[in-house]
């Protein structure tokens, strides 16, 4: 197998041990624009003694044209935000099955071309959201799937870190989620539980939007957002309120789901599900704090691999995750014009 990676930085480098992990007999090579070579760890932490192009001999390109000659299985895109979609239409359209880190981009451009292409040449484009492949939150699809607390009436996120501490190895205003050239911001870059909230609950009606650069570090986007979606879900509504950030010392990711027969508690930094029901007094906890984190990339490249195989569509396909994608363009144009943004206004793509 071949493989061709555009980008090597910290999350490129994951999905390189993850795939010689997988496929020892590999043969990697890659795009490469920049002339940094060292080895970034899981914990992201940098090994400047260690050069990955000789470690894992990867052959080195400076572009795809000259890369066409290697003829990868699949590529696995991870260069800025900004270029993923460029980067997918080339690979797409020379039929090569593509991996695509998240976000998919930081605007519309491309986007239904990309889909259209896509389709008509049955050519997979999967989205990293590793999530998706969570214990924790495959349960909670299957709680909320068989109504165990009832009716929805809302659900709460609170997903908060803090940028400069993400990369020891570069200033936090130089890689993607902290410039807006690169196409950073708080909305694009903790994008995974938009994601599992359109896996679970589909798109929201409408959608509001406050906060913006709030800190005073040094970049040029969003870092504390509040959102409040209009959820429909088998014919009921409910309101979803999201509270994210990258600036806060204090880390914290938990969801609050209410309903009429009880309520369901994930504290996704530890891994741990709480589940109350109010009518049978009754508590059940599910605690995967033993899961390691690592698993999920593991095995959605896996999943990736095995349906390039099989010719079949991969969970978290473009097709799959677009809407959760552009309800973070749709509160990224809520914030900007300071207005409710409607469902028909965000999901601008034709083939929607």
């Amino acid at each position: 197998m071949k493989v061709l990676f555009f980008g090597l930085g910290g999350i490129g480098q994951r999905h390189l041990r993850n795939l010689v992990k997988i496929q020892p007999d590999v043969c990697i090579g890659a795009v490469k624009k920049t002339k940094r070579t060292f080895e970034i760890d899981d914990k992201l932490k940098a090994n400047y003694k260690t050069n990955i192009l000789t470690k894992y001999k990867i052959e080195k390109f400076s572009s795809f044209e000259e890369a066409k000659g290697f003829k990868p299985d699949f590529a696995v895109v991870t260069n800025p935000t900004s270029v993923h979609v460029k980067t997918a239409l080339e690979l797409v359209s020379h039929d090569t099955p593509v991996f695509m880190e998240k976000p998919i981009s930081n605007n519309y451009d491309g986007l239904e071309e990309l889909l259209q292409i896509s389709k008509e040449k049955n050519v997979p484009v999967m989205i990293g959201y590793m999530m998706r492949f969570n214990p924790c939150a495959i349960k909670i699809k299957e709680l909320i799937d068989k109504q165990k607390i009832g009716k929805i009436y809302s659900v709460v996120l609170i997903i908060n870190s803090y940028i400069p501490s993400w990369h020891t190895y570069e200033k936090y205003n130089e890689f993607y989620a902290g410039n807006k050239s690169l196409g950073g911001g708080v909305i694009l870059t903790e994008i995974h539980e938009l994601d599992l909230l359109n896996w679970y609950f589909g798109t929201p009606n409408r959608l509001w939007a406050v906060g913006g650069k709030l800190s005073s570090l040094d970049i040029d986007v969003e870092d504390t957002v509040s959102v409040l979606l209009e959820q429909d879900y088998k014919g009921w509504m409910f309101p979803v309120n999201i509270n994210m950030s990258f600036v806060q010392r204090a880390p914290m990711r938990k969801m609050l789901i209410q309903g009429e027969k009880g309520r369901i508690e994930w504290d996704i930094s530890s891994s741990i599900i709480t589940v109350e029901d109010k009518e049978k007094n009754k508590q059940e906890v599910f605690d995967h704090s033993d899961f390691p984190r690592n698993q999920m990339f593991i095995d959605e490249l896996k999943h990736f691999i095995k349906c390039i195989k099989t010719s079949k569509e991969p969970n978290a396909s473009l097709s799959e995750v677009i809407n959760g994608h552009l309800t973070a363009l749709g509160i990224k144009e809520s914030l900007k014009k300071k207005s409710i943004v409607k469902k028909t206004d965000f999901l601008k793509l034709e083939m929607i």
